[in-house]
């Protein structure tokens, strides 16, 4: 079984850094929370979750139909899932760009869709991970509230890619299967 996901990752230096000191900074004095490794970071379009190998080729056929054009997404504001009160998940938003990253991640699950592949259903929401809460840590809201509008930047995005996900106790390990550049 391969857990699979598919994204879109960066590697915009100066964003990296921003995103990291923000970790650091704000979250990095809860030992209830796990950060995302910098380099972990991405926009996930579909989540497969464990799929067989034998798959494989019904997954980047589907994929292989998408067609688009790269675009700019500016990073804008941090939030948690399911709530800044109670957070699992926090995260930093899409701003501009937001409606192509939810038009590419339609195309995804349209065409995965088609081929019969099952993916997690939960609606997109364009967001990048940067931590998970373990346990509730109180002042995490307090820590929080202030960097709702913090903005981050921009970055180019050209790629999709298929992921696979190896879970270890250091944290996930991903390693890409297949990928897809933009149509100019």
């Amino acid at each position: 079984m391969l857990r699979l996901f598919v994204a879109c990752e960066f590697d915009e230096p100066s964003v990296i850094e921003g995103l990291t000191r923000f970790q650091e900074k704000v979250l990095g004095g809860f030992s209830g929370i796990k950060l995302v490794e910098p380099n972990n970071m991405h926009f996930t379009l579909a989540f497969l979750g464990d799929q067989q190998e034998e798959g494989l080729s019904l997954i980047t056929r589907a994929l292989g139909k998408i067609r688009f054009q790269a675009a700019q997404i500016g990073l804008r504001g941090t939030g948690a899932f399911p709530s800044l009160r109670n957070p699992r998940v926090i995260f930093v938003s899409a701003a501009n760009g937001a409606d192509w990253l939810s038009g590419l991640a339609s195309q995804v699950r349209e065409n995965l869709s088609k081929e019969g592949v099952w993916y997690d259903r939960t609606p997109f929401s364009p967001h990048i991970t940067l931590a998970r809460v373990k346990r509730t840590e109180p002042g995490l809201y307090r820590e929080l509230t202030p960097h709702m509008d913090d903005d981050f930047g921009s970055i180019s995005l050209d790629t999709v890619r298929l992921k696979k996900s190896s879970l270890t106790p250091a944290g996930p390990v991903y390693e890409s299967l297949f990928e897809l550049h933009a149509h100019e």
